[in-house]
């Protein structure tokens, strides 16, 4: 937006709990059980490639680290379509063929059922990238490192007014908090806690790749790794548990072919914003001119959110239309029944 030329102002607190400073970050274009290409990743993922780079131009950072991934079919089923998707024209530019299981290949890991190579798999130092991005705006005058008030936020003449000052437009970010704001809370998100491990193991080499399982494994440049990661839905506390822990570990256990001393270093744990359709939160409110909402990125905010702000920055200034699939008119009846 900034880039847009539009003059905006920044309030969050980088205290309080954020899916975002805990998540791995990754860009796969090819997930789920069926191994399909994920919703729009022709556009998420060259727009966000090149985003992260002109991030890491202007700041002088790295954020963003792709690499390769293998991932390894589970059962026969799973081989049988590694097969299919590799002779698929439309995988072409993201999947490698299906190998057969090698006792001289991946032989760290189980692989009785052979494995498949995704390419255009990154992942994105997210805490970086934040911290980085807060540290600028706030050297500019434009963010507030402070608890946002939803009570203190009000319409005026034109826009609304916040704490004496006026915005002609105000868009929410808050992720799996949004059930604490008056406006929007009513729409269908679905929390799910998410966990992961740090860790180091001696003799494990992961080679610069992500490795996929039941669970995945994701290398970092200083030898540690991550083990990822788990999905509870009924769980909205931010704390790490202990049997997110045992089921990391057992899953680290079933993929490697040896038994390894695994050390743990950090369990990060956080509340993805998932949605009741598995697609984001975009648009504007139906009732109240001036508010907007940028939400419900889920697991996938890495790639999505690149593309997706400039469509919701091009909504505001011009006026082109969101992807049906994001915009939240889809839910207005929801909204409008709130109000």
């Amino acid at each position: 937006m900034q880039q847009a030329g539009l003059s905006i102002h920044l309030i969050g607190s980088s205290h309080l709990p954020s899916a975002a400073n805990v998540a791995a970050g990754i860009i796969n274009p090819v997930t789920g059980r069926w191994m399909t290409k994920s919703w729009r990743c022709d556009d998420f993922g060259p727009e966000a490639a090149g985003f992260y780079a002109a991030i890491e131009r202007q700041f002088a950072i790295k954020v963003y680290h792709p690499l390769s991934a293998v991932r390894f079919c589970l059962n026969a089923d799973d081989a049988r379509r590694a097969r299919r998707r590799s002779r698929n024209p439309r995988y072409a530019r993201l999947l490698g063929a299906y190998r057969q299981p090698d006792s001289s290949e991946h032989t760290q890991f189980n692989n009785p059922h052979g494995c498949i190579h995704i390419h255009a798999v990154a992942y994105v130092d997210l805490p970086r990238l934040i911290q980085t991005l807060q540290a600028h705006f706030q050297a500019a005058g434009h963010y507030e490192d402070l608890v946002f008030d939803h009570h203190q936020l009000r319409p005026a003449k034109t826009g609304w007014c916040y704490r004496n000052r006026n915005y002609d437009r105000v868009i929410f970010c808050e992720g799996a908090a949004l059930d604490g704001n008056p406006w929007f809370r009513h729409l269908p998100l679905t929390p799910a806690k998410g966990e992961t491990l740090l860790c180091r193991c001696d003799g494990l080499r992961l080679d610069g790749q992500l490795y996929h399982h039941d669970k995945w494994l994701l290398p970092y440049p200083d030898g540690s790794f991550r083990i990822g990661a788990t999905y509870d839905a009924g769980d909205r506390a931010t704390a790490p548990t202990a049997a997110a822990k045992d089921q990391l570990c057992q899953a680290f256990e079933a993929m490697t072919t040896a038994p390894r001393s695994l050390r743990i270093l950090d369990q990060p744990a956080g509340i993805r914003p998932s949605t009741s359709d598995a697609r984001p939160f975009l648009g504007a409110h139906p009732v109240e001119p001036g508010l907007y909402l940028f939400n419900g990125l889920g697991s996938k905010g890495a790639s999505l959110a690149p593309t997706l702000s400039r469509e919701l920055t091009e909504y505001l200034l011009y006026r082109t239309p969101l992807d049906p699939e994001t915009d939240i008119q889809r839910f207005t009846l929801a909204i409008h029944a709130a109000h």
